[in-house]
């Protein structure tokens, strides 16, 4: 489901192609103007091809757009043959996604969401896959560096991160973090722990943070940094651009060995 803006529907692939990406920009940094949707070939409602280039992309809305949810009375809006999208990356806050999503034979309704805005509802697709991928690298950088700013009111120093993941479930993940505090000559242990749940639209949710420590100095710094982690319980990291509508994700498969890599399929094919 994608947002429209302007309180008239499109009636034409420029004003479709001008609508979406003036709606892109309410939750979009671009990098620059060559990025966004691009649409080409057809004869509207009929397009071949809709390119949505979110490459470099920061998320500038304070939190996750909600999923809109069409309320109103539905009409006939778009086919597209064929659509491409890519995130290398999208930046949420510290994190950074690479996103990739590729569909073919996909149908559109126009609808109105609870606030009287149009939006473009997908309906149906022959084939889509989704990809979705972040480093590591990127998960321990944001792990360290909130450890590190709540372990500095202690006058304690963070370092040596190790992350490890783990599935717990069809679309559970569990992390397991453990970095080495010091204060001057000593040193101890901190330990997060907490969970991920990945919904049918790629939102990955937080629950159970949970910070240990071991020895002087880790228990000092771990009773600190666990006041800090306790609001993001419950926060979403949205890893995908917007809802699939009507459609829900299969075949869903999330990969640890090297990054946090979650591929699925929709549609009927």
């Amino acid at each position: 489901m994608l947002p429209l803006s302007g309180k008239k529907l499109p009636s034409s692939a420029d004003e479709l192609q001008e609508s979406l990406n003036e709606s892109l920009t309410q939750v979009f940094s671009l990098p620059s103007d060559d990025a966004g949707v691009s649409i080409d070939g057809g004869k509207f409602p009929a397009i071949k091809t809709v390119t949505i280039d979110l490459d470099g992309a920061k998320v500038v809305a304070n939190k996750p757009p909600p999923k809109a949810i069409g309320v109103g009375k539905r009409e006939p809006g778009v086919r597209v043959d064929k659509l491409e999208l890519t995130g290398q990356p999208i930046q949420y806050e510290q994190a950074k996604l690479n996103l990739k999503l590729s569909a073919a034979g996909l149908k559109f309704d126009f609808d109105r969401d609870k606030k009287g805005k149009n939006v473009l509802v997908l309906t149906d697709a022959k084939s889509g896959k989704v990809d979705a991928r972040i480093t590591k690298q990127d998960i321990e950088a944001i792990v360290t560096e909130a450890a590190a700013v709540a372990a500095k009111q202690q006058g304690i120093t963070v370092q040596d991160l190790d992350l490890e993941l783990k599935c717990t479930g069809p679309r559970s993940i569990a992390a397991d973090v453990r970095v080495k505090a010091r204060k001057m000559l000593m040193s101890g242990v901190i330990r997060i722990t907490g969970n991920l749940e990945i919904d049918d639209d790629l939102n990955a949710t937080v629950s159970g943070l949970k910070c240990e420590g071991e020895g002087m100095i880790g228990t000092a710094a771990a009773g600190v940094v666990q006041k800090k982690i306790q609001p993001y319980n419950g926060t979403t990291v949205p890893l995908m651009a917007f809802s699939l509508g009507d459609l829900t994700l299969r075949d869903m498969k999330i990969d640890l060995k090297k990054d946090l890599h979650i591929t699925a399929a929709f549609g009927t094919g």
